[in-house]
């Protein structure tokens, strides 16, 4: 449930892997390490107690909407490895999150 007016938010972009790439899993390879890597900024953040801001929230949830529409397309190739570290990135995404909200609720 978002807590803002969606209307206003910014709309954030995924790195998708291009449709006839002659090695999708490098595109896919790099889309995990730079969620990653862009994951591990917001939790650095969250962890020295400063606020999230919406900009990465809303970063956070379109990476969800993402990993379960591209995971969910039985006409997306990918490999079983790929796909679990997909699926990896969305639970940290989600483990991330519920930090984030415990967090925001002691400080209130």
């Amino acid at each position: 449930m978002r807590s803002y007016q969606e209307e206003d938010a910014p709309q954030p972009c995924v790195l998708e892997a291009p449709a006839g790439a002659a090695d999708p899993g490098v595109e896919w390879e790099d889309y995990i390490a730079d969620s990653t890597q862009r994951l591990e900024s917001i939790a650095e953040m969250s962890a020295q107690g400063e606020p999230v801001d919406r900009e990465s929230r809303d970063w956070m949830l379109t990476q969800v909407d993402y990993i379960v529409e591209t995971v969910g397309n039985d006409a997306v190739q990918m490999s079983e490895d790929m796909r679990s570290n997909m699926l990896q990135l969305l639970l940290a995404i989600a483990n991330l999150n519920e930090q984030i909200r415990q967090e925001s609720s002691q400080g209130q």
